[in-house]
């Protein structure tokens, strides 16, 4: 339960991590950005099978956590559609990856988005990048007395749990709080930041191991009848990069426990839900061996879109968002590019979010589901199968694949010991690179720069035809087109 919403103030010296404003500079574009702590309790729960039904194991567990609204500055202006993003823990920093890909959409449409702390484990950060405007936030742990089951870091090194498991919080208090914070969204409730807005229909979406939280979310809580209160608690879903051989614990006890293959993906979901993958996730990361078919049955309404060209990370998505941020660069929280090959992936995979999420909303508002795209091929090792110029076949392409100037890859090679999760590895198979061919086979393939813009102008024309791009963003794409062949030599 919430009991109480607070408004953080900003100041020229006291402003949201990772700040909207200043990285995208939302007032200039009519939006504006909000951040809140919400006080409440939850419970903490506990697996009763390795299917996914659980059970209260502890009640009403006092916390503060926040979460940041970014919307439309007139109601007016507001399109109806909220989004509420599970922001990504993983690197013990605040990553909002899916309003970084969607912001552009969600900014022309008048949507307003949503990002709340999912994971205790990145507090540290944000108090040192402002200890007094985060110093609030609490995750205790309600149970602190009771050991872990297992040694922390014999579960990290053996299982390759992520190692932010911590006895003094309790990440369990999660899923309480995104099922009240959704209802509280919904409701006339004076404690609601949204009071005034339209918010017709509230969209959960995660990517990574948020994407994990929302699978387990869908699996084990939100048609629990206490949690569904006899409608829907989100009317749609998105993921990115779920993946697939990760579950989330339901609370961090359970760390590393066996459980079905069902968990591992979603089982049933009534409200339509489209679910991205890179190339990173659909083989290496377990996904073609939990796949899902299509479907649009009034229990499993599911699209599956998996991305061809573009690796986990990317030069835009965890680099070039956030423009060298000083602020990010004095707590240590700056992301890079790693790899040792010259040019990290960049292929403009939020062109393709924008069109995700706009099908998305128009699935949910009209019952029509968007097209279906082709699935990349594997071998049976989960490696993706190759095309004659080396990339991956299949999949949600562009023209930059269809009308390649360059070879994508989603492995890079990095300094050995620098991989989170495998120490001894020297691949990251998260970030790719891609290098460009010759000026010599761009001329042969396809004779002038004049003819490759034709080329790449009909084929976007087509996917946006399709709706996997949004007619907005087509001129776009074939610029970024059209500027890697000129950079590569074609004239």
């Amino acid at each position: 339960m919430i009991t109480r919403t607070e408004r953080i103030p900003v100041t020229k010296d006291s402003y949201p991590f990772a700040s909207a404003e200043r990285l995208c500079g939302l007032s200039a574009r009519g939006y504006c950005e909000k951040e809140y702590y919400m006080y409440g309790t939850a419970n903490v729960y506990r697996s009763v099978n390795e299917t996914g039904e659980v059970e209260i194991v502890t009640s009403d567990a006092p916390y503060v956590n926040r979460f940041i609204v970014r919307g439309p500055e007139k109601p007016e202006n507001c399109s109806g559609n909220v989004v509420v993003e599970i922001i990504n823990p993983t690197a013990f920093m605040e990553i909002d990856r899916m309003w970084i890909l969607g912001h552009e959409q969600f900014i022309r449409n008048g949507d307003i988005y949503i990002g709340i702390t999912s994971k205790p484990n990145t507090i540290p950060k944000l108090q040192e990048f402002n200890p007094q405007r985060y110093g609030k936030l609490d995750w205790s742990n309600p149970m602190p007395e009771k050991p872990f089951p297992f040694d922390p870091e014999e579960l990290i090194r053996e299982k390759g749990v992520l190692p932010d498991l911590n006895i003094s919080y309790e990440t369990g208090l999660f899923w309480d709080m995104l099922t009240d914070l959704a209802w509280l969204l919904r409701s006339e409730d004076e404690k609601n930041p949204l009071l005034g807005f339209p918010r017709d229909y509230l969209y959960l979406t995660g990517w990574s191991q948020s994407g994990c939280y929302l699978l387990r979310y869908l699996n084990s809580f939100a048609y629990r009848p206490e949690v569904a209160r006899g409608g829907a608690v989100f009317d749609g879903y998105l993921t990115e990069g779920a993946v697939r051989n990760v579950v989330t614990p339901v609370n961090q006890y359970e760390a590393g426990t066996a459980c079905s293959y069902r968990l591992y993906r979603v089982e049933k979901v009534r409200e339509p839900y489209i679910a991205v993958q890179t190339e990173s996730e659909n083989g290496r990361y377990g996904a073609w061996q939990t796949m899902r078919a299509d479907s649009d049955a009034p229990d499993f309404r599911y699209r599956l879109y998996e991305v061809t060209g573009v690796s986990h990370d990317s030069v835009y998505s965890l680099v070039r968002y956030y423009q060298n941020d000083p602020d990010m660069e004095r707590t240590h929280c700056l992301p890079s590019y790693s790899g040792l090959e010259p040019e990290g992936n960049d292929y403009p995979s939020e062109i393709l979010f924008a069109a995700a999420f706009r099908n998305l909303f128009t699935w949910v508002r009209t019952g029509v589901g968007p097209n279906h795209c082709d699935r990349i091929p594997t071998d049976s090792e989960g490696e993706n199968r190759k095309d004659a110029f080396g990339n991956t076949r299949g999949g949600l392409r562009t023209c930059l694949l269809n009308y390649p100037t360059g070879r994508y890859n989603s492995t890079s090679t990095i300094p050995k010991g620098s991989n989170l999760l495998d120490p001894e590895s020297d691949k990251n198979g998260l970030f790719g690179y891609q290098e460009g061919f010759s000026a010599g086979m761009l001329a042969e393939l396809y004779g002038s720069l004049e003819h490759y813009r034709e080329l790449v102008t009909q084929d976007t024309q087509e996917q946006v035809s399709r709706g996997f791009v949004c007619r907005e963003d087509a001129q776009r794409l074939v610029e970024i087109a059209v500027a890697l062949a000129k950079k590569r030599g074609l004239e």
